[in-house]
C-alpha cells in the first residue's frame, strides 16, 4: 500500500498522495464513510478502497471539493457512492473539459499509467448552493461554498472537532491561486478568519493543529490579496497596462516564491482584469492561459 493513512480525529483519516502533496480524506462513523477528493493515481485510489474494506467501512458518499482535474480521478472507483459537489460544478466541468482531459493525460503519461479510456468527470447526485449539512453515520459536518480559487469550491467543516478541510485554500506550500475571482477569495478568507479552527487540512500541503499557524496562514493570504488589490487598483486608476501591473507587483513577498512565481503573475493578470484593466485581444491573461 503506497498511501499512509493517519487518523487526525476519531472520525477523519487522511493520506498524502505522491503527486502535488495532495491530501485525500476519509470521514467515517458507524461503519459508513464519505471520501473527500479520492485521488490521485490508480494504485492510490485502490489503496483507499482497500483501506475502507479493511476498516469495514461502506463508502456511502464522495465529496468533490471542486472541478479541477486532480480532485476528480478517484470518484469512478466507487460507483455506488452518492457524489456531492457545488451547484456550479456541472457547468465548470463542461467549460474546462478539454483542459481536464489534457491535464490528466499528461500526468498519467508522466507516471506511466496512461490508458486509452477518455476521462468523463463524475456527475453529482446532490449539489450544494451555499451550505448544507452532510450526515456520515451519526456525525454531521457542513459543506460550505468557499469560492475564489474555483467558482464551485467547497470546504468541509466539522463543528464538533473544529476541523476545516479547506480544499485548495490555506496551503503552507501555495499562495492563493485566484483562478476564480479576487473579491470572492477575499470574502472566503474573511469567513475563515471568523471561524473556530483547531485543525486545518488543506488540499495540498501540510495539516496543522497549531492555532498560531492556522491564524498565520489566513492572515498571510489575506495580506497577500489585499496588497495585490491595492497595487493593481493604483495601476488601473492611472490607466496602466497589464505589463505595468506585473511590474508594480514584482517585489511583493509571498511564500515559496520559486514554486509560486508563475501563479503570482497569473494572479496579477486575473486581478487586473477584475479591477477594470484593459486587456489586449491576445494573448490570454490570468488563469485561463493555464488551460
Amino acid at each position: 500500500m503506497s498511501l499512509h493513512f493517519e487518523a487526525l480525529t476519531p472520525h477523519l483519516w487522511t493520506a498524502k498522495c505522491r503527486g502535488y502533496a495532495m491530501n485525500t480524506g476519509i470521514l467515517h462513523d458507524a461503519g459508513l464513510a464519505a471520501l473527500i477528493d479520492p485521488a490521485l493515481l490508480p494504485d492510490e485510489v485502490e489503496d483507499i478502497a482497500a483501506f475502507c474494506e479493511a476498516q469495514q467501512l461502506k463508502v456511502e458518499t464522495v465529496v468533490l471539493t471542486h472541478h479541477h482535474w486532480d480532485h476528480l480521478l478517484g470518484a469512478a472507483r466507487f460507483p455506488g457512492a452518492h457524489v456531492v459537489a457545488h451547484q456550479a460544478y456541472i457547468a465548470q466541468t463542461a467549460l474546462d473539459l478539454e483542459h481536464t482531459r489534457r491535464s490528466i493525460r499528461r500526468y498519467e503519461e508522466a507516471e506511466g499509467v496512461a490508458t486509452d479510456v477518455t476521462f468523463d468527470p463524475p456527475m453529482p447526485d446532490q449539489t450544494v448552493d451555499h451550505i448544507i449539512g452532510l450526515m456520515v453515520g451519526d456525525i454531521r459536518v457542513q459543506l460550505v461554498h468557499t469560492p475564489g480559487h474555483a467558482r464551485d469550491h467547497l470546504s468541509m467543516y466539522d463543528p464538533d472537532a473544529a476541523c476545516l478541510w479547506a480544499g485548495d485554500l490555506l496551503s503552507d506550500l501555495e499562495i492563493p491561486f485566484v483562478s476564480d475571482r479576487l473579491d470572492a477569495f477575499e470574502r472566503t478568507l474573511g469567513m475563515f478568519a471568523a471561524m473556530e479552527i483547531h485543525l486545518l487540512v488543506p488540499g495540498h500541503g501540510s495539516f496543522t493543529r497549531d492555532r498560531a499557524e492556522i491564524t498565520g496562514r489566513i492572515n498571510a493570504d489575506r495580506s497577500y490579496l489585499s496588497e495585490l488589490r491595492t497595487r493593481i487598483e493604483a495601476v488601473v486608476l492611472a490607466g496602466g497596462t497589464v505589463q505595468a501591473a506585473v511590474a508594480a507587483c514584482a517585489d511583493m513577498v509571498f511564500r515559496n516564491p520559486g514554486a509560486n512565481a508563475e501563479a503570482h503573475v497569473m494572479n496579477i493578470e486575473q486581478a487586473f482584469l477584475e479591477c477594470g484593466g484593459s486587456a489586449p485581444p491576445t494573448p490570454l491573461l490570468g488563469w485561463p492561459r493555464e488551460l
